[in-house]
């Protein structure tokens, strides 16, 4: 979570520990009237009171992160799952699988190549096999068979 997430916590346990040190020294050195004591008491209380509130709020932005970021998680893996059967269903080599997988994540032919250690002319060879064999026409088609299918599962 970033800074500007517990900054509320931090203002308020600022203003808590000004207001609790001012009623500290009031009472100490008197000279204050009852009712600015009790204003000040009232004021401190409303501060612990927010104090309590923002701290159970964070947490709870915390637990809620932590919860979608394993749902995240877990539906990435679901759609590694379903990709890989495409790939099976569509017979598709284990290099070709791979290049596969690296069109999908955006890499260029020479990114895939350099990152195989293969030249780009053996790379484009295999994205045109998975291509043909996927029955896609290109990298946007074979990105949007499975995009599709994810948009279509949301309605």
């Amino acid at each position: 979570m970033a800074w500007r997430d517990y900054f509320p916590v931090a203002a308020l346990m600022a203003a808590a520990l000004f207001f609790i040190a001012d009623l500290g020294a009031d009472l100490r050195f008197g000279g204050e009237s009852t009712a600015h004591l009790i204003v000040e008491g009232c004021v401190f209380l409303l501060a612990i009171a927010a104090l309590a509130h923002e701290i159970r709020r964070v947490l709870r932005l915390q637990r809620t992160l932590s919860r979608e970021r394993e749902r995240l998680r877990r539906l990435s893996g679901e759609l590694y799952a379903v990709i890989r059967q495409a790939f099976d269903g569509w017979g598709l080599s284990t290099s070709e699988a791979d290049v596969a997988i690296l069109l999908l994540k955006g890499l260029s032919m020479r990114e895939i190549a350099e990152l195989r250690g293969v030249q780009e002319k053996t790379v484009r060879s295999q994205a045109a096999s998975v291509y043909a064999k996927s029955g896609h026409a290109g990298r946007h088609e074979l990105a949007a068979h499975f995009i599709g299918d994810l948009i279509a599962s949301g309605d």
